[in-house]
């Protein structure tokens, strides 16, 4: 990681949390960094959660995983 001063900001919405469904915005990540926590995030839900599975991601105004994101620069 680079030697930039910035902190990570965790959002959560609120309002669609449930038993069972949480929505997280965590920003900014240097380039590489989606994949690791994703990454980690998986493993953790799959080894530590019985029962739970991570099913589908959706990614605002991105139709597959080849698509092009402005502003990013790691694959989908």
């Amino acid at each position: 990681m680079s030697k930039k001063d910035y902190k990570l900001k965790v959002k959560t919405d609120k309002k669609s949390l449930t038993k069972t469904y949480g929505k997280f915005v965590i920003q900014p990540l240097e380039r590489g960094y989606g994949v690791t926590l994703g990454n980690a995030m998986r493993r953790v839900l799959l080894t530590s959660l019985p029962g739970a599975a991570i099913t589908n991601v959706k990614v605002e105004n991105v139709l597959h995983e080849f698509s092009a994101i402005s502003g990013v620069k790691d694959d989908m």
